[in-house]
């Protein structure tokens, strides 16, 4: 007889707090797509909140497994270390976020733009559904659909 875990599929685990639409935070692991290429964590994260999946789950220590469906989630935040890679291509700007349910996140919008397609309403408008956004020793992924506004902000 073969056990489950000799057809286990490679993950990578990591740490994330899901901040779901109407102010619920929860703090647990996901499982990133294992890529033996040398990916960041920013892309992987990307990848995964992008990809067809409706549901992910989310692992408390001790617990059973809480699927969570994607539309619900309005920021999904990773803490990164000063050892992350520089996000130097890619076109930063300072902005605030203004949700539908009032609250507000400030920081710089990570947009994979050429130079003639760096305007803020053009990075506001790509296709993904989530922003990327840093903010002090985080990156936050934040759900287009939860977002009421964004505020442009000179550094």
């Amino acid at each position: 007889m073969t056990t489950q875990r000799e057809f286990a599929v490679p993950k990578d685990k990591q740490l994330v707090t899901v901040h779901l639409v109407g102010g619920e935070a929860r703090t647990g692991n996901i499982f990133l797509e294992y890529f033996p290429e040398a990916l960041t964590l920013h892309q992987k994260i990307k990848m995964f909140l992008e990809d067809a999946n409706r549901f992910f789950p989310l692992t408390v220590e001790g617990t059973p497994p809480t699927f969570i469906n994607k539309k619900s989630v309005s920021v999904l935040e990773v803490a990164i270390s000063d050892k992350e890679p520089a996000f130097l291509l890619m076109h930063i700007e300072d902005i605030t976020t203004l949700f539908t349910d009032g609250t507000a996140l400030s920081g710089e919008l990570l947009a994979e733009v050429p130079k003639e397609k760096a305007r803020l309403s053009d990075c506001l408008n790509l296709p993904e559904s989530f922003l990327s956004l840093k903010k002090e020793k985080a990156l936050c992924y934040i759900n287009k659909s939860a977002i009421q506004k964004v505020v442009y902000s000179k550094g």
